[in-house]
C-alpha cells in the first residue's frame, strides 16, 4: 500500500533536497551492532552511503520495482556488496525478517499517513534491544520545495504519540537536518 503523496521526482533533484553526508553522520551507521533495515529505500539516496559507512548488512525495502532497480544499480555502480534489496509491501506484509534481527531501522519520509503506527510496530519488532529506529521527515515549520502537505507531516509529538506500547523510547537524540528535514532516533528498551 502506498502512502499519501508518495510520488518521487527526478533522482538528481531528489538527492539535492538532503544534506546526505550530514544525515549519514547523524545516523552513525558504523556503530550499528547488527543489520540495518531501510523501509522505503527509493533511489538508494541513503542506502549506498549508509552501506559504505558500515560493515553490517543492509536490507533495503521498497514497494516500487523501479525504485528497487534504481537503488540496486546505484549500489552496483558504487561496488557496494553488503546490501540486499527486497521488493515488498511492508505495510501489508511486514519485512519478513526475524524479530530482533536489526540493529537499526530507517524510516525516511514515509510516516506521513494515519497508519504510521504499523510501520513503527514493524520497526519495533525488528530492532534488537538498544537498537535504533531513526526517522527523518520533512519539516512542518518552514516552506519546502517538495513533500506531502504540511498537515500530513509528522512532528516529534506525533511520533512520540504513536510509539506507546512499542518498547521504543526517545532518549533526546533529535536534530534539524538542514535544509528541509528533521530527525529523531528512538531506542528499543525492553522492560
Amino acid at each position: 500500500m502506498k502512502v499519501n503523496d508518495s510520488g518521487m521526482p527526478d533522482e538528481i533533484y531528489w538527492n539535492s533536497l538532503f544534506d546526505i553526508p550530514r544525515i549519514v553522520d547523524w545516523l552513525d551507521p558504523g556503530n550499528a551492532p547488527a543489520p540495518i533495515v531501510e523501509i522505503g529505500c527509493g533511489y538508494g539516496t541513503f542506502t549506498v552511503p549508509i552501506a559504505r559507512a558500515t560493515r553490517a548488512d543492509v536490507h533495503a525495502f521498497d514497494i516500487e520495482p523501479s525504485m528497487i532497480e534504481s537503488a540496486s544499480n546505484s549500489a552496483r555502480r558504487a561496488r557496494i556488496l553488503n546490501v540486499q534489496f527486497h521488493l515488498r509491501d511492508v505495510l501489508e506484509e511486514g519485512t519478513g525478517l526475524e524479530p530482533g534481527s536489526a540493529g537499526m531501522v530507517l524510516l525516511f519520509n514515509i510516516l506521513h499517513f494515519d497508519g504510521r503506527r504499523g510501520l513503527l510496530a514493524e520497526a519495533s519488532r525488528l530492532i534488537e534491544s538498544n537498537g535504533v529506529v531513526a526517522i527523518v521527515h520533512w519539516r512542518k515549520d518552514i516552506e519546502t520545495p517538495r513533500g506531502p502537505g504540511v498537515h500530513l507531516r509528522p512532528d516529534q509529538h506525533m511520533i512520540l504519540d504513536s510509539i506507546g506500547g512499542l518498547d521504543l523510547c526517545f532518549d533526546g537524540n533529535s536534530a534539524i537536518l538542514e535544509p528541509y528535514h528533521w530527525g529523531i532516533q528512538l531506542i528499543k528498551r525492553i522492560t
